[in-house]
């Protein structure tokens, strides 16, 4: 075996963990970021969500703010997807 095969094969078995484990968290987050707009928007007054510090985010802007960070969460985890399938694909020995 080249040396250079096997140093690649081992980089791609290092990022697969850590590209998932993103992958998994950015889902999540952009699930968690709608639920979050939406309870709010309900009343749950526990969930607080500012623009800056100090500067609170009006109610009735809960869920168009939430849907574009959840779009925006959505869109980098598809490409992170995309080089997770890269890694795997490249991962397997000829």
């Amino acid at each position: 075996m080249n040396i250079k095969i096997m140093i690649r094969g081992f980089l791609y078995s290092l990022t697969i963990p850590v590209l998932s484990v993103l992958y998994v968290g950015m889902v999540l987050s952009a699930i968690i970021s709608m639920l979050a707009g939406i309870l709010r928007t309900l009343g749950f007054e526990q969930i607080k969500m500012s623009i800056w510090q100090g500067i609170d985010l009006p109610v009735v802007l809960s869920i168009p703010l939430s849907l574009v960070v959840s779009f925006f969460l959505i869109i980098v985890s598809l490409y992170i997807k995309l080089s997770l399938k890269f890694c795997v694909s490249n991962l397997r020995f000829k």
